[in-house]
């Protein structure tokens, strides 16, 4: 049977980093060598033995996955990964993220380094990866990634 409405299944998409469907997908992890938002396009630190938001010279690497915990009652600042803890990367699969302007399905994802948001032109990049709907800035939008 196939699913047709994405909200009975799945929660709505409600922060970037949020996986798209349960298509499946795949991870690496790694340390954070600096603070990571969810839903950030991370590539590895100099050394090689962890990750970062990706820099202007960058090379992405995949995004990093949301843990899907919030603290409403304080509204804490919780949408991140600290420096140190282990961060899921995303290589495979669909996933949401912040569009930096307005995009549209099916074409290629660029990342903006300046504000870490996802851009179709002006940007780094994002080699084998997709946009799968359309969106506006400053919304959530779903790609698509197939990274090795």
């Amino acid at each position: 049977m196939a699913i047709t409405e994405y909200g009975q299944y799945m929660p709505l998409a409600g922060s970037p980093g949020q996986l798209a469907n349960y298509q499946e997908y795949a991870a690496d992890s790694y340390p954070a060598k600096e603070i990571i938002p969810f839903g950030a396009a991370v590539q590895l630190a100099a050394d090689g033995t962890g990750v970062v938001p990706v820099k202007t010279d960058g090379n992405p690497i995949g995004i990093a996955l949301s843990r899907g915990i919030h603290d409403y009652t304080t509204n804490a600042d919780d949408q991140k990964y600290l420096v140190g803890q282990p961060v899921p990367i995303v290589k495979r699969g669909n996933i949401f993220v912040v569009a930096g302007g307005d995009v549209t399905n099916g074409v290629a994802v660029q990342v903006d380094a300046t504000t870490g948001k996802f851009v179709a032109s002006g940007g780094i990049n994002f080699s084998r990866a997709v946009f799968r709907g359309n969106a506006t800035a400053d919304s959530l939008v779903q790609i698509e990634i197939n990274l090795p």
